[in-house]
């Protein structure tokens, strides 16, 4: 089992300091979340955050081992081409150590605010998804779409072939259709293991309805042990769920929040990587 670490907010230069240090201790990946614009006539869960892509640039920058990734941004906010483009470059420029986590979006302002209509943006990121696969892979072929129509252009190339993998995270049935259709992986938020192997299993249920078969990670947010006695039994709770990556979400703190259990984050890591062998 892999297990990276969600950072933020990355909205100064510690981030360089946090990402060095989380890949110094073992780390697998590095993720950073999204909220484009955020209401202000109600109360509302978090604030606005940096761009992840930019910020995920600046990670690459200085590290050379951990994957970095979002979870999860609203990539379908953006114009297709351009949102290939980024991708592709940060791709190549991390040597293909991306990976793209992406969702619909829910903050009907974040859709306003950008100009895209939000009662369609299921259907948006669904060809939005399949888009960027083309614009990776086959750019110089036009693209007709229900929502995107787009000419036969010259791009530039990931460094992947065929693009970064594009995991997505869903609760909603729609969703999990969504990732079981066009997912290359799944990212579940911080919910009992439990719920993670039902989760599991109807997303095999519907690849199998797809077609669909081969590896596909799931992976899950958790919060932190609270000591390194605790480490061993979350890993296999997570194990036994058909869990097959952690990261860690310390919530309500900057900078770097694991140095000061890092005894406890220590621990997971060896307990996570002992429960796979090692890899």
């Amino acid at each position: 089992m892999k297990v990276g670490i969600k950072l933020g907010p990355a909205d100064d230069r510690s981030l360089a300091e946090a990402a060095r240090t989380a890949e110094a201790l073992g780390f697998d990946s590095i993720w950073l979340s999204e909220r484009v614009a955020t209401p202000l006539d109600r109360p509302h869960p978090y604030q606005p955050m940096v761009d992840p892509w930019i910020a995920l640039a600046f990670v690459a920058a200085v590290t050379e081992r951990v994957v970095l990734g979002t979870s999860v941004s609203q990539i379908a906010l953006r114009p297709p081409v351009l949102m290939a483009r980024e991708l592709a470059t940060l791709d190549r420029l991390s040597e293909g150590r991306l990976i793209v986590g992406a969702g619909a979006g829910w903050v009907e302002e974040e859709f306003k605010s950008t100009g895209v209509p939000f009662d369609t943006r299921g259907g948006r990121l669904n060809e939005f998804i399949r888009l960027l696969r083309h614009l990776w892979t086959m750019p110089e072929e036009a693209w007709n779409g229900r929502h995107f129509k787009i000419p036969a252009v010259g791009l530039v190339k990931p460094f992947t072939p065929g693009g970064p993998p594009i995991y997505l995270g869903a609760g909603a049935p729609a969703g999990l259709r969504r990732a079981a259709r066009h997912g290359d992986g799944f990212i579940a938020t911080n919910v009992p293991p439990d719920t993670l192997a039902m989760l599991r299993q109807r997303l095999e249920a519907l690849r199998s309805e797809f077609g669909r078969s081969g590896p596909f990670p799931f992976y899950a947010q958790a919060a932190p042990p609270a000591s390194a006695g605790d480490a061993a039994s979350i890993v296999e709770a997570h194990r036994r769920a058909g869990v097959d990556g952690l990261i860690l979400a310390y919530r309500g703190v900057s900078g770097t929040p694991f140095l000061r259990e890092e005894a406890a984050a220590r621990a997971l890591i060896e307990a996570a990587h002992a429960s796979s062998g090692g890899k």
